[in-house]
């Protein structure tokens, strides 16, 4: 059980760090940062590949320690009786928990910032429902009657 320990201890490691590079990546998106964010994906991938490896090491040792299929990892650990071991493992999802909250505000910023953009084009191309049909395609005033399109009725 100590090799396992010492992949939660891992596991939580990496979490850890993996969560403060997902801060980082708030701040250089909240900055606009383009060239901070390019470089922090490479350091999403390599983070994200070492958190691959330990997560097949544990799913190895848990197999391995004779982990039944039907079973979760957090039952079977809970099981084995060992206190430390299952305080790491609780520690590791906590981290995990916290990726996964970091990850999911940055996938809201991005959204929100691609939907800021996709506004602020359409305005550009004068496809704005404020400014639809303002101008024909010579650039003259269109004369036509203003109000709703039959589509937003």
């Amino acid at each position: 059980m100590r090799q396992l320990s010492e992949l939660f201890a891992r596991a939580t490691t990496l979490c850890q760090q993996f969560t403060d590079l997902l801060d980082r990546e708030k701040q250089a998106l909240l900055d606009q940062d383009m060239t901070a964010l390019q470089g922090l994906l490479d350091e999403k991938s390599a983070a994200m590949a070492a958190l691959n490896e330990v997560h097949a090491e544990m799913t190895a040792q848990l197999q391995a320690a004779g982990m039944p299929e039907d079973l979760s990892p957090g039952d079977f650990i809970r099981g084995l009786g060992d206190d430390q071991l299952s305080r790491q493992h609780a520690d590791f999802l906590d981290a995990a928990g916290a990726c996964e909250e970091a990850n999911l505000r940055n996938a809201r910023l991005i959204r929100h910032s691609q939907h800021i953009n996709s506004n602020l084009l359409d305005l550009l191309r004068n496809q704005g429902e404020t400014s639809l049909n303002v101008y024909d395609r010579l650039g003259n005033a269109n004369r036509a009657r203003p109000g709703r399109p039959i589509s937003r009725a």
